[in-house]
C-alpha cells in the first residue's frame, strides 16, 4: 500500500503510474470496476462512487457510473434522502476543489448532523469528494472513503483525481457514460396533477409518505402511487430528483 501521509516520492509516482495503466487495460465495465477498486485500495481507500456527466448533485450519488458501495447502503441512502444534505455532494457539484470530510466533523445544520450520525453506524470514517472533468451543463465527481482514521498528505487528492479522471475517460470509451439530452422540464411539470404537486411540496419539506397521507387525508398506498407517477412524468428516479425539478422550475 502507498504511504499516503508522507512526501511525494518516486515510489508514489510509480504506484500512480501503475494505477492508471491498470485502469487503461480494462475491457469491460466489470473489469474497470475491479481495477479501479484495486487502484484506490492501493492508496488506502476502501470504497468509491464515480459519477460522470450527471444532471445534478443528486445523480452523483444515486445514479453513479461505477461504484462499490454496498446495495443496502445505497438503498438506505436513497430512502432517507441523504442526498439532500450530504455536504460532499454540494461541494463536488460546485467544482470548487477537493473536499475532505470525516465523521468527526461538526455541522450546524441538524439534518447534516443526523447524516454524520448515520455514517458513524457504518464502517466509513472519512474520505474525499473530488470534482472531475465534465461536459457543459453536467456535473462529475468521485467520492472515495476509508474505514479508518488516517492522515493524508497534500498530494493525495491530486493523485486520486488523476486516477478518477483516467477511469472516467475509460468509462466513456466503454460506453458507460450516458449523457441525457436536455429537455424542457416545465413540460413535464405541467403534466403533474394538483394533488401530485401538493404531495411533492410536502415531500420537499421532509415529510414521509405516512405524514403526507395524514395531512392531505389520503391512504399511504395512494400517496405512494402518486409519487411513483410523479417520478414517471418527470423522468427521474427518486423523489429527491423530483423535488429538484420543481425547485428549478420555481414551483417550490
Amino acid at each position: 500500500m502507498v504511504k499516503t501521509d508522507g512526501d511525494l516520492t518516486f515510489d508514489v509516482m510509480s504506484s500512480l503510474s501503475q494505477a492508471t495503466e491498470l485502469i487503461g487495460q480494462a475491457s469491460s465495465a466489470k473489469e474497470l470496476l475491479r481495477n479501479l477498486e484495486t487502484s484506490f485500495k492501493a492508496f488506502g481507500f476502501d470504497s468509491f462512487n464515480l459519477a460522470c456527466h450527471k444532471a445534478d448533485k443528486h445523480e452523483l450519488a444515486l445514479n453513479p457510473t461505477l461504484t462499490n458501495w454496498p446495495e443496502p447502503f445505497m438503498l438506505d441512502y436513497e430512502r432517507r434522502c441523504w442526498a439532500d444534505v450530504d455536504p460532499t455532494l454540494a461541494r463536488a457539484a460546485r467544482a470548487d476543489g477537493a473536499f475532505r470530510w470525516s465523521v468527526h466533523d461538526i455541522h450546524p445544520d441538524r439534518r447534516q448532523r443526523d447524516y454524520m450520525e448515520f455514517l458513524t453506524s457504518t464502517p466509513l470514517r472519512g474520505g474525499f469528494a473530488l470534482p472531475l472533468s465534465r461536459l457543459p451543463g453536467t456535473v462529475s465527481s468521485v467520492s472515495v472513503e476509508c474505514h479508518h482514521d488516517q492522515v493524508f498528505a497534500e498530494w493525495v487528492p491530486h493523485a486520486l483525481t488523476v486516477i478518477a479522471n483516467c477511469a472516467a475517460l475509460k468509462a466513456e470509451v466503454l460506453g458507460l457514460c450516458r449523457v441525457k439530452a436536455s429537455v424542457d422540464e416545465s413540460v413535464h411539470v405541467r403534466r403533474l396533477s394538483g394533488t401530485q404537486l401538493e404531495i411533492l411540496k410536502w415531500a420537499a419539506g421532509g415529510k414521509s409518505n405516512g405524514d403526507i397521507a395524514l395531512i392531505i387525508n389520503l391512504s399511504e398506498r395512494v400517496v405512494k402511487y402518486h409519487i411513483s407517477e410523479c417520478l414517471k412524468k418527470l423522468g427521474v428516479a427518486t423523489r429527491s430528483q423530483a423535488v429538484a425539478v420543481l425547485i428549478r422550475e420555481g414551483k417550490l
